[in-house]
């Protein structure tokens, strides 16, 4: 069995054809139609490191205290890699960021630049009757919509150019960041996934395949009233609205407990820490597993702070397999301090996990702890595409809402710091993919301005 996990950045729900949006995708609406969707996911986190942490391991990223890639990953914590390696998969990820994406987890495999579509097709390339399990981060999605791998300047600077686009003109450059958007999504869908689809499927063997996204895009919709697009995380990660935080989820194809159902589109909500225990299921794993075994103690990870079993997702697999809508549910979306405050990582969990949102079938609550900040976003019945209402605390009072949301930051884990550059070595051909990765140039300053944008370590 081949068992698939494809995470598209910044894809929100309404980007592709299935879920109403105006990208060219006919492989994914294919995918959609002889498979079942989930048009109301919400994302656990409003950017791409929490969120890639929330679906890899099931547990609200606030609970873990990681919100960059060089903070330690809590030891023994099962993640999807591990509870598939467990189970006798090999484990393959193909990540944008090869020498610190889900390092610090322990499990990641063989690791591969997704970033280079050769290298993503041979991790798909099982030989017949072998069982693989391949995490994608799809990365071209993200600002600045370009599908090819670019030097970080190159990157750094088309991104800077966009974000003074959207400050200097920002309906008309919305609407052209828009275009772009759907054009490098329907390149992925043409160019790629075809071709990853083939792979998968040239040995014969069953393949289950899930598409979903780590946060959604906006381009100034999000914004409060008299703000204006400053930061890329104005694009994702600050402003906590459906725009932002709802992205597709898509299951497909064939797991241990047969075909997923096909044709199905259900409206209940569902959440990004529901992915990994729903596709161990479906694969016929357990979930959750035994963390990583370590001959010693990793300099990577912490003293585990929080037992295994505290897993805040939840299988959809069997009302997946049954035809049924998921039970009704709410959904937390949390993101961290550096969204609000860029390149700004506080040691205090309290500061570092303050802003978090609760997301029910009409309306969302955002609380923030440190900021003193309420607000309730009314989506009205039916929910509505675009932009979301914005209702005055005195209109709707929820005490047990903002009682449930500070509930959550007292449990929230500070990060202990950030590891050493030197514990995450150069990747290298054979072992982790494409070859080592060109250093930062720290005293350019470029180092400086990616983490500013979030995605430097």
């Amino acid at each position: 069995m081949l068992v698939v996990l494809l995470i598209a950045d910044s894809v929100r729900a309404d980007a592709p054809g299935f879920g109403g949006g105006t990208a060219p995708t006919p492989l994914l609406d294919q995918l959609a139609r002889e498979g079942t969707s989930y048009t109301q996911c919400i994302s656990s986190a409003a950017w791409t490191v929490p969120s890639l942490i929330a679906l890899t391991t099931g547990t609200l990223p606030h609970r873990l205290g990681v919100s960059r890639w060089r903070h330690p990953f809590p030891a023994g914590r099962p993640t999807i890699m591990s509870a598939f390696s467990a189970a006798g998969f090999e484990v393959h990820s193909c990540v944008h960021n090869p020498r610190f994406c889900l390092t610090a987890t322990e499990a990641r495999g063989t690791v591969w630049d997704s970033e280079e579509p050769e290298e993503v097709l041979r991790a798909l390339s099982a030989p017949s009757g072998s069982d693989r399990f391949v995490l994608i981060h799809h990365w071209w999605t993200h600002l600045p919509y370009i599908s090819e791998k670019l030097p970080r300047k190159a990157w750094k600077k088309l991104c800077d150019e966009a974000l003074a686009e959207l400050g200097a003109a920002p309906v008309e450059a919305a609407r052209r960041m828009r275009m772009r958007y759907d054009n490098v999504l329907g390149e992925f869908d043409s160019q790629l996934l075809t071709r990853y689809l083939d792979a998968a499927t040239s040995g014969g063997d069953d393949v289950l395949f899930v598409f979903t996204a780590d946060h959604g895009e906006t381009w100034g919709d999000s914004l409060p009233a008299g703000r204006s697009v400053e930061h890329i995380y104005d694009l994702h990660g600050r402003w906590m609205t459906d725009e932002t935080t709802r992205v597709p989820l898509l299951v497909w194809g064939k797991g241990a407990k047969g075909a997923v159902p096909a044709g199905l589109a259900h409206d209940g909500l569902v959440r990004g820490v529901d992915v990994a225990p729903t596709l161990a299921a479906l694969a016929g794993i357990p979930w959750p597993c035994e963390g990583p075994v370590l001959a010693a103690p990793s300099p990577l990870q912490r003293e585990r702070l929080l037992p295994s079993a505290l897993l805040d997702g939840d299988s959809l697999a069997a009302s997946l397999m049954a035809r049924r809508v998921p039970e009704p549910r709410d959904a937390i979306t949390v993101t961290s301090h550096n969204a609000l405050k860029p390149a700004v990582y506080p040691t205090a969990a309290r500061k570092m996990w303050s802003r978090f949102a609760l997301r029910t079938a009409d309306r969302r609550y955002v609380w923030d702890g440190l900021y003193r900040m309420r607000e309730v976003q009314d989506l009205g019945p039916p929910l509505e595409r675009g932009i979301t209402g914005r209702v005055k605390d005195k209109l709707v009072t929820r005490p047990a809402v903002w009682a449930r949301l500070a509930a959550e930051r007292a449990a929230a884990l500070g990060p202990a710091g950030k590891l050493e550059k030197s514990l995450f070595p150069s990747v290298r051909e054979g072992s982790s993919g494409a070859g080592e990765e060109v250093e930062v140039d720290e005293d350019s300053g470029l180092g400086e301005a990616m983490r500013m944008l979030g995605y430097g370590d």
